[in-house]
């Protein structure tokens, strides 16, 4: 990816509660809030962006969600079965 202006963006999901906020940190800097789409039901995928100035080099990007509820995703990945599955998102990324 070129350096410069760019948007972190995607979608969070959690099931009959809906997404209240969704958080980036970017290279273990402090966590910031994302912009939320609007919620058409507490039970649709729920779009997100960041705006983000991208500097070159190796970036760790990590995102969490906070559902309806109140509860934010813990670090710890687990899978679906039985309860669904937890874990923070993180994509690595080179920027040139």
């Amino acid at each position: 990816m070129q350096a410069g202006a760019t948007v972190i963006a995607g979608v969070a999901w959690a099931q009959h509660r809906g997404i209240s906020a969704v958080e980036v940190r970017i290279d273990n800097e402090p966590w910031q809030q994302a912009t939320l789409a609007a919620e058409p039901s507490v039970d649709a995928w729920r779009m997100w962006h960041l705006d983000w100035e991208a500097t070159p080099g190796e970036h760790v990007i990590v995102v969490r969600a906070t559902d309806g509820s109140g509860a934010t995703q813990t670090e710890r990945a687990m899978p679906p079965v039985p309860d669904g599955a937890t874990g923070w998102h993180s994509v690595q990324v080179e920027v040139i």
